[in-house]
């Protein structure tokens, strides 16, 4: 049986992509990372999918099962004829169909909620049904600029949900499963054991046999980073809330009395009333057909069910990650050694390249929540970036460990007797006695300028000159490596090495770069070398991600190639309510690369930061793929002969 995909959340129902025979379970988690929900269909010409069908793809994914505890509705296992499928399937929510079920995500009333729901339909109901969907990002954007005090609450305290549980299922609820079915145990004796191990929670025993629980404060909003290697980076709404507060009522429970924030204050019922409006204004609901079937990222995606009539049949199944992860914290290429020993919890850092104002513009940008700074013994501002550094940090603002300090071997140093002298100077002036990361800046020898003579030494020697000498760069990786053993650097890595140059590295590297950084913007979009060399098992940072805008002072670049007024990013500016400047920077967080931006302007610090109340689709993603040029700004093949009358290609 072929199988086809339709993106739920874009809004293009027509379009149907082809699965493939070879579709995996690599495949599986990254089209969920990328695309949040989708729609998986029989082809046109085939028949629907079974009940069976449905769990043996579920299967073929290899995704831990997740037991359905702590979750309010009453379920009744389907059985499926697949091995290991005892209680795989079972009913979603079946509350009476005159109800809407609020939106929420699946279980986020528990600690660790679930990451992938699957839904089936059996048999669509005449009239509504819908599983409606909607982007938790969103919800989150709306909620935190309408309500920034609830918001601030909301993530600081998390919430409490409390719920009457009856000793038997009530099925004419739709929060009325028992309270052994809830803990999946069979004695009170148990429900009190199991209860007694959370902390924070809260229960007590009611006259008439229910069970009334208070649970412990619950995340509500979660900042979700990366999800097998793919780059997310976005908050999300993750909670029930609005659920309990809409859905959580019966003959036990009020639902005006069903949540609470974790400090046991109280929710505005306006706020919250404000919010479901939102919900329901902006849902994606789809009309079911049998044999459909929904996977969702439940970490980024909630669902409601639409009220509806006529008789109605729909499945669900819900898991956690992987069994065993075949993407992400793994390498990607079997044969590359593990991926770097470190996750970027922030994806932007602070260039310090071009600074007016160094000292000033970094502690600004420490303060406006920047934790990465991305500095160079060539920027000769190293000492001002240190001032800023040991400002922020006697202020409170920051602690060193909380900073994460890039710095570069410039190419007049790349004979090994001067690399540990090289990296001794950064660490002197940067006033640290480690950085987090030291990189080659060129792959291009230099003859050695004494740091007495000139420093920064930049292109030239004492005498003006540019002199480019042999070197073995191997030779030079392995004194970097040294730089790790001794406890100076913590990572080690590449910048502006094309492939050839990184393979050359790869081929004697006892510590494998983690790092290729690299010009990246929508002119220039490095498809391959940015697959290279995370297949390689490196993170990609990518300096001047808006293009032309730092060259043109440098008359590199002409006003007229700026990005900022480019119809299509315009657009999908437009569309999303974002400056340019913040799509572009999005684009390239979303290639999972981690764009590096630079400002003297507070205001426009805070703007660049302003990246993780939104995604960009897929369309967003082609369009801007399209304005690719492979025009390179910063090429020592261009500026070297220009400037200091020698030719020195490095990419050709």
């Amino acid at each position: 049986m072929r199988l086809t995909y339709t993106r739920l959340l874009e809004g293009d129902f027509e379009k149907k992509i082809p699965m493939g025979d070879d579709f995996s379970q690599a495949d599986f988690v990254k089209l969920l990372a990328r695309s949040k929900a989708v729609l998986i269909r029989s082809e046109e010409n085939e028949a629907p999918m079974d009940v069976d069908r449905f769990a043996s793809i579920m299967s073929s994914f290899n995704l831990k099962k997740y037991p359905y505890e702590g979750g309010a509705a009453p379920r009744r296992i389907i059985p499926v004829n697949v091995p290991g499928g005892e209680d795989l399937v079972y009913t979603a929510n079946e509350a009476p169909p005159d109800q809407l079920i609020p939106f929420h995500h699946e279980l986020a009333q528990v600690q660790n909620p679930p990451q992938y729901l699957f839904f089936y339909c059996d048999q669509p109901s005449e009239i509504g049904g819908e599983t409606a969907l909607l982007d938790s990002t969103l919800v989150y954007r709306y909620a935190t600029d309408h309500f920034p005090e609830f918001m601030d609450k909301l993530k600081r305290y998390g919430a409490r949900y409390i719920r009457v549980l009856p000793p038997q299922d009530d099925l004419t609820s739709p929060i009325g499963r028992s309270f052994y079915n809830t803990y999946q145990v069979k004695t009170v004796q148990e429900v009190e054991a199991k209860l007694n191990k959370i902390t924070g929670l809260e229960y007590s025993w009611l006259p008439d046999g229910c069970l009334r629980v208070v649970s412990e404060p619950i995340p509500a909003v979660r900042f979700i980073e990366q999800q097998h290697g793919e780059s997310i980076y976005q908050w999300t709404f993750h909670n029930s809330v609005i659920a309990a507060f809409i859905g959580w009522g019966d003959s036990r429970n009020d639902r005006k009395k069903a949540v609470r924030f974790g400090n046991d204050d109280a929710m505005d019922e306006s706020v919250l009333e404000a919010i479901a409006n939102f919900m329901d204004k902006n849902k994606v609901s789809y009309r079911w057909q049998k044999g459909d079937i929904f996977a969702i990222n439940n970490r980024l995606v909630m669902h409601s069910r639409n009220s509806y009539t006529g008789p109605r049949r729909v499945y669900a199944a819900m898991f956690g990650d992987t069994v065993k992860s075949t993407v992400g914290d793994e390498a990607i290429n079997p044969n590359a050694s593990p991926m770097p020993s470190y996750k970027l919890h922030d994806p932007i850092a602070f260039g310090c390249w071009k600074l007016q104002d160094a000292e000033n513009a970094v502690y600004n940008a420490i303060k406006c929540g920047y934790r990465r700074i991305d500095s160079a013994c060539d920027y000769g501002n190293e000492k001002a970036t240190g001032a800023a550094i040991k400002r922020a940090i006697s202020e409170g603002l920051c602690t060193r460990s909380e900073l994460f300090i890039t710095t570069k071997l410039w190419n007049t140093y790349h004979q090994p007797e001067y690399v540990p002298l090289a990296l001794e100077k950064s660490l002197q002036d940067l006033g640290l006695d480690y950085v987090d990361e030291y990189l080659i800046h060129f792959p291009i020898s230099m003859e050695f300028v004494p740091f007495d003579k000139k420093y920064p030494p930049e292109w030239t020697n004492v005498e003006g000159k540019m002199v480019v000498v042999p070197n073995d760069i191997n030779k030079t990786w392995r004194a970097m490596e040294s730089l790790v053993e001794i406890g100076k650097v913590h990572h080690i890595g590449l910048s502006n090495f094309n492939c050839q140059h990184i393979r050359q590295v790869l081929s004697i590297a006892r510590i494998r770069p983690t790092t290729l950084q690299i010009e990246c913007h929508p002119r220039l979009s490095q498809g391959k070398i940015i697959r290279f060399a995370r297949e390689e098992g490196m993170v990609v940072t990518v300096f001047s991600p808006m293009g032309a805008t730092s060259y043109i002072s440098l008359n590199m670049a002409t006003k007229n190639e700026v990005l900022f007024d480019n119809k299509v990013v315009l657009g999908i500016a437009q569309k999303h309510q974002k400056s340019p400047g913040q799509i572009m920077l999005r684009w390239a967080i979303q290639r999972n690369t981690f764009p590096i931006c630079k400002s003297n302007n507070i205001g426009r610090m805070r703007e660049n930061r302003g990246l993780f109340d939104f995604y960009l689709t897929s369309d967003d993603m082609e369009q801007i793929h399209s304005l690719n040029q492979n025009k390179r700004y910063n090429d020592p093949g261009v500026f070297c002969e220009a400037s200091f009358g020698t030719f020195c290609p490095i990419y050709e």
